[in-house]
């Protein structure tokens, strides 16, 4: 007998406009129990739905609700090095506070949290050269309540560097909802269909429920994951459908900037699809930094002909062009950025096309960075990878090496091909509006008729342009971009 497919029924969301408020019915729906992990889960994000407003304005308020129903709720939240992430060590750590009050005020089940911080650790020797510039972070940091990891540091302490985080975004409803994909909860990822919004706070992203025999294992991840990062247990064995990045604390951390990587599932996965695809991939990713992945696919590219890339990417890192960041972590990224590119041109030739989204009006007074031709950027997070009609990966993973090698990830692999022409039928549209691309066509005709699409959109003022993607501009990041030798890939 057959194994059963191990996902049965799948839901696709684009941009928290649709995504926020499914979530919402999908908690309020819980009867017995909510387990999750995510990197931001702030509860003072408003509720979008009709039944969330019902119960209340924030998710403080439905979290609370269920509580006294009775669902129990268990949520891991990422915490961050407290040095160089102060902001992000500070929000973790403003989350906690007001999950403690809900539970302070609940009269049913218990709400379990816990803010975790990956256990590995830069090693002696790196820590060593970077002393001076990580003890003049510390040096400005004003520690506060909400700031433990300041707190109990000391300037005599031999400051302490975090090399990786849980960047997974992933919920268990009943143990029969996976809720998974690249999108977090708070106000910030909150956007719509048509990212109307100033440019800082456009944020594309995706999200999806779904069924099936793949929800046992990413809940089982959900229990275990933390124990494997810190070498106390061994991961659960690989399951059909569901995949993982996991990476532990050393034994022995003397020389190493890297954790040590224990699952590589979903760069694996890439690279399996890679060798199997025949047609056209889409990528959707806010980064492309992975040279081992680019030079997989430009390889494929040269055995097989016919094979063509869409690949679309923000117009510049979140960081440049919403903090102006032209710090060495923001070179040693748009260099990175910049040799993956190159590899994959070299492959590819005129079967690649790289876009990047942009609002379809005339940029007014906007930051460079944020915009691009003329127009303010749209910001892409979404991380999706379509191979053909074939397989699809939806996930929390970026496409750099730090999410396929270091950062705790989770995602779905996608092999039932109705599903994978759903997520086809989402992404060409939300970028096109009516522009129909047939994904059976043959790939170098796809790809010639988007990048046609892009120029002819290019071509036109901002705001008489006909959809929201315009070819990809590399001169910022050439710019930017700083060659450092001996700095891991993996670190941006």
């Amino acid at each position: 007998m057959a194994d059963p497919d191990p996902i049965t029924d799948l839901n696709v969301f684009w941009t928290a406009q649709e995504a926020y408020p499914e979530f919402e019915r999908l908690c309020l729906g819980a009867r017995c129990s909510v387990r999750a992990s995510f990197r931001i889960f702030d509860l003072d994000t408003p509720l979008y739905s009709r039944e969330g407003r019902e119960v209340g304005k924030t998710w403080f308020d439905l979290i609370l609700h269920q509580l006294d129903r009775g669902v129990a709720f268990d949520v891991t939240l990422t915490d961050f090095d407290p040095i160089l992430a102060t902001h992000e060590h500070r929000y973790s750590w403003q989350s906690a506070r007001r999950m403690a009050a809900v539970n302070e005020l609940s009269e049913g089940a218990s709400f379990d949290f816990r803010i975790a911080m990956h256990p590995a650790r830069v090693g002696f020797v790196p820590r060593l050269a970077l002393r001076k510039r990580v003890r003049e972070e510390f040096e400005a940091r004003d520690p506060d309540e909400l700031t433990p990891g300041l707190r109990e540091l000391e300037d005599e302490n031999d400051l302490p560097m975090v090399p990786a985080t849980h960047h997974q975004k992933l919920a268990v409803i009943d143990s029969e909802i996976l809720w998974i994909g690249g999108l977090d909860l708070n106000r910030r990822r909150y956007d719509t269909h048509d990212h109307e919004r100033a440019p800082e706070r456009t944020w594309q992203d995706i999200q999806a429920k779904v069924r099936g025999p793949v929800v046992a294992a990413a809940e089982e991840h959900l229990k275990t994951f933390l124990d494997v990062c810190a070498g106390d247990a061994d991961p659960p064995p690989a399951a059909p459908g569901f995949l993982r990045t996991i990476s532990m604390k050393r034994q022995q951390e003397l020389t190493y900037i890297s954790p040590r990587p224990v699952l590589r599932e979903i760069e694996e996965a890439h690279l399996a699809a890679f060798e199997r695809v025949e047609g056209l991939v889409y990528l959707e990713t806010q980064f492309f930094r992975h040279p081992p992945l680019a030079q997989a696919l430009a390889r494929a590219a040269t055995n097989k002909p016919d094979l063509g890339c869409v690949l679309v990417v923000p117009a510049a890192p979140e960081d440049v062009a919403f903090d102006n960041n032209e710090q060495l972590d923001a070179q040693i990224a748009a260099q990175k950025e910049l040799d993956a590119m190159r590899i994959m041109r070299d492959g590819f030739g005129p079967r690649l096309v790289v876009a990047s989204p942009a609002q379809p009006r005339r940029a007014k007074g906007e930051n460079g960075a944020a915009t691009l031709h003329d127009a303010p950027i749209i910001y892409v997070h979404s991380k999706l990878s379509i191979f053909a009609m074939q397989e699809a990966i939806l996930s929390s993973a970026n496409l750099n090496g730090r999410s396929l090698r270091w950062d705790t990830e989770a995602g779905v692999h996608l092999t039932d091909p109705s599903h994978v022409r759903m997520l086809w039928q989402r992404a060409i549209p939300h970028w096109f509006g009516e522009m129909i691309i047939d994904p059976e066509d043959e790939p170098q005709e796809s790809v010639l008729e988007i990048a046609a699409a892009l120029q002819e959109n290019l071509a036109r003022e901002p705001e008489k342009r006909r959809h929201l993607l315009l070819p990809y501009d590399s001169s910022r990041a050439e710019e930017l971009a700083a060659r450092v030798p001996g700095v891991p890939d993996e670190l941006v």
